[in-house]
């Protein structure tokens, strides 16, 4: 068995490089190699990317939390300040002679339309959050779940592959030729 690949020396007693003429052990030499390279590049790729999906995922959710906090506390405030607003104006009612109650009434329905629209603003943005989270994580599931699938299909030999194929084709209405 001779295992120098090229020749550099002029003499042919003691060559440091030959070519191998032995297909099978340069096959098999060259596919290990080709395998090291790509289980190499798929733990490189892969770990980093779900690595950071992972990372940005778990910021939008601390996000959206944050965000639903201040939502409440913003409700909170806002209606407390809508409890003190009818206080005071069931007070002013009472004092006001019959001309001024018109000016009230329009003073509470003003308050009363701003809190109405600051409210269905606070409940969409928590929904736009809710929404934009839910979407996130849904897309991470099905990346992840491709990836496993096609880990899992690549690792199947040929025949293995195509009667897969075969299979999910003649489920999905193709016919069988």
């Amino acid at each position: 068995m001779n295992w120098n690949f090229l020749s550099f020396f002029l003499n042919q007693e003691e060559s440091f490089f030959e070519f191998n003429t032995n297909l099978l052990e340069t096959n098999v030499f060259n596919i290990l190699i080709l395998i090291g390279l790509l289980v190499y590049a798929n733990k490189v790729s892969f770990s980093q990317t779900l690595t950071d999906r992972q990372s940005e995922i778990i910021t939008i959710i601390e996000n959206a939390q944050n965000d639903v906090v201040n939502a409440s506390n913003y409700y909170y405030q806002a209606e407390k300040g809508l409890t003190q607003s009818l206080f005071w104006l069931q007070t002013w009612k009472v004092f006001y002679q019959q001309e001024k109650l018109d000016i009230v009434n329009r003073k509470y329905k003003i308050v009363k339309a701003g809190f109405i629209e600051t409210f269905a603003t606070t409940e969409n943005l928590v929904n736009n959050c809710e929404t934009k989270t839910f979407l996130s994580l849904q897309r991470y599931v099905i990346y992840f779940t491709v990836s496993k699938i096609l880990r899992q299909f690549l690792f199947l030999t040929n025949g293995e592959q195509s009667k897969l194929l075969e299979i999910i084709l003649l489920k999905l209405g193709g016919s069988k030729k």
